[in-house]
């Protein structure tokens, strides 16, 4: 991952019995078209781009966006309680003035959406989920699920070094775990990592590659066979869930 953005199954169906319909109503996930309209939009100048190919805008980008979200929100319910997942206002890609100014572009070139429990302090953001479609990616990452922190507060990470420094054992647990290490095998990411030891930290501590870290997430890429199946709703649920595991230590964490 390389992007910094501006700040259970249905029941079986025989396919003798599946109309169109049918099939469409079961579709949770992006269309061959969907990457190829993110990439052409971002070319555009013109703020009226997206008017007059509104009807593709809807159909490639905002409708299957929202797809994802009705499913997450919907599987997700029990196992993440208070957690908000928008299903307005979403698959937006057009830059504000200021932005279309800075890249000469009037529509943004990635596509992203974030579910989390609404923050008490302007100064904090909870753990979240995090998808982003990206298809101009240099590292072939072009749609990719994210948890945890990327930005924690200097209070949240100051937490979870205090809490990882005590007992590291509930987040070794966690990445060992056979469910969650099947889909996160790398544990925290390192792509926001301090070069020395935190200021009253052991720097011999065992964890100290993790006390080093200045964000606290995990994320994973897809493969285009799986983002553009009509199960790939399933499969980010799947994910999710892990994620969600997660993320419940770091509320821990903070929590102290």
């Amino acid at each position: 991952m390389n992007f910094v953005p501006d700040c259970g199954k249905p029941g079986p169906m025989s396919r003798s019995r599946a109309t169109p319909s049918t099939r469409e109503t079961r579709r949770v996930g992006f269309t061959k078209k969907t990457l190829p309209f993110i990439v052409k939009a971002s070319r555009q100048k013109r703020g009226d781009w997206i008017e007059k190919n509104r009807a593709e805008y809807l159909s490639e980008v905002v409708e299957p966006l929202q797809s994802i979200a009705r499913h997450l929100k919907k599987s997700l319910a029990k196992s993440a309680p208070g957690y908000h997942f928008p299903l307005r206002g979403i698959g937006r890609l057009k830059r504000s003035a200021d932005s279309a100014a800075r890249y000469d572009a009037a529509f943004r070139d990635y596509l992203s959406y974030s579910a989390r429990r609404p923050s008490e302090s302007r100064f904090d953001h909870n753990p979240s989920l995090f998808l982003l479609v990206y298809p101009s990616d240099e590292d072939g990452d072009e749609v990719l699920l994210a948890g945890g922190l990327y930005m924690p507060s200097s209070r949240q990470l100051k937490s979870i070094r205090l809490s990882i420094a005590t007992d590291s054992k509930p987040f070794e647990r966690l990445f060992k775990s056979p469910a969650f290490s099947a889909r996160f095998p790398h544990g925290f990411s390192d792509e926001r990592k301090s070069k020395r030891p935190p200021r009253g930290f052991d720097p011999n501590h065992p964890k100290i590659e993790w006390l080093k870290n200045q964000g606290y997430f995990v994320w994973r890429s897809y493969r285009k066979r799986e983002y553009l199946s009509p199960r790939f709703g399933d499969l980010l649920v799947r994910d999710s869930t892990q994620i969600l595991r997660l993320n419940d230590l770091l509320d821990r964490a903070i929590a102290g």
